[in-house]
């Protein structure tokens, strides 16, 4: 969910054996063992990790923070609503509001890694690196890179005044196709590879898998996780389509027919390996406002998938204004088992004051005593 509240700027039988009620014990102590392990794996803060997003006196802040590998120790970094200081030295109430930005990080450990931010110009001005069709603006998601090939979605979205609502719809998505994903992304080419308008919005993370690359996506408005994919061999021919969705029989070019593998996963989420190779691990943000961050392990992609396990609680979420959200996983950084992001978000009279939020924060997990899930 990336939004400021109310933007200003332009932009979750009795037994009678003895000997029987003793093996029933132990097993009992042995389950709350492993259960009390489990719940013990919490996250860290990683402020040397944070200061990355801090390196541009220009880029002040954004949400979202999706992360994608290009190879070769370069890192996408793809974000949504942000603030871009015209000049350097300006704050966030005289900053331009851009719908989204990007970043090349270099180095896979982010606490030792440099980056370089970028947008677009218009007219003057700061302006988004996708961009808006009228009314309709672009959050990015998710991506994946396959030989020269790079392959990016974004969330389309639009204003909604309807009573009730945060102030902005999602209307469907776009897929783009990177023919030049080694050169800056200021002179990138996009190619539109597809525009669907639709309740399910694509993508929030893509991993290739056993010849496939499975894209995920949620739908709107429960946020429950599905699951598509292509084969690589359309990839390798720039087609995106058809798509097979996954559905309680097996694999569906249907749409209608598709099934969740998971539901309320929240409006952003993460799908990686597990680094121990015990299968599959899910990461969102859990809750509204005070959220906590969340995870789940498969051994398959399509589940069953474990009850969510919370492995760090941001401070931010016990503010009494608390708003933060956008938790995932990053697979390709470096510096622990498992590395995190999230942003904490506020009120507009907060956040154009307050540098400490609205910039995504890193969090590092250790996963010794995890049990697999079954």
């Amino acid at each position: 969910m990336q939004f400021l509240f109310n933007p200003v700027w332009e932009g979750h039988q009795h037994e009678g054996s003895w000997h029987l009620v003793l093996s029933r014990l132990t097993v009992l102590f042995f389950a709350l063992g492993i259960a009390s392990t489990a719940f013990a794996q919490t996250g860290m803060a990683w402020p040397e990790a944070d200061e990355l997003f801090h390196s541009d006196p220009r880029w002040l802040g954004a949400d979202a923070a999706f992360s994608i590998d290009l190879g070769q120790g370069r890192v996408l970094w793809m974000f949504n609503d942000t603030f871009v200081a015209r000049k350097p030295g300006d704050d966030r109430s005289h900053s331009a509001f851009v719908r989204n930005t990007v970043a090349i990080q270099s180095g896979y450990d982010p606490s030792h890694a440099t980056i370089k931010f970028y947008w677009q110009t218009r007219r003057g001005s700061p302006s988004e690196m996708f961009p808006s069709e009228g009314p309709v603006w672009m959050w990015p998601g998710s991506g994946i890179r396959i030989g020269n090939r790079l392959l990016l979605f974004c969330e389309r979205v639009a204003s909604d005044s309807a009573k009730d609502s945060l102030g902005f719809k999602s209307v469907g998505w776009s897929a783009y196709w990177v023919t030049n994903p080694d050169d800056e992304p200021n002179v990138w080419k996009l190619k539109i590879a597809t525009e669907v308008s639709d309740t399910m919005i694509m993508a929030s993370e893509a991993l290739r898998e056993d010849g496939f690359v499975y894209l995920f996506g949620r739908s709107e408005p429960e946020h429950h996780l599905y699951m598509a994919q292509s084969s690589i061999e359309n990839f390798a021919k720039g087609k995106l389509s058809p798509l097979r969705w996954w559905s309680d029989t097996g694999w569906q070019t249907d749409s209608s027919k598709r099934s969740s593998v998971l539901r309320n996963a929240g409006t952003e989420t993460s799908m990686q390996r597990d680094p121990g190779g015990m299968g599959f691990i899910e990461v969102n943000s859990e809750g509204f406002g005070a959220s906590n961050i969340v995870m789940r392990r498969a051994r398959n992609l399509e589940g069953p998938w474990s009850p969510p396990k919370m492995i760090y609680r941001p401070p931010e979420s016990d503010a009494p204004d608390a708003f933060v959200y956008a938790g995932k996983s990053h697979p390709e950084l470096k510096g622990a088992d498992l590395i995190l992001t999230y942003v904490a978000n506020g009120p507009d009279e907060k956040v154009a004051k307050d540098m400490s939020l609205y910039f995504p924060r890193f969090v590092k997990v250790e996963l010794h005593g995890w049990e697999p899930a079954q």
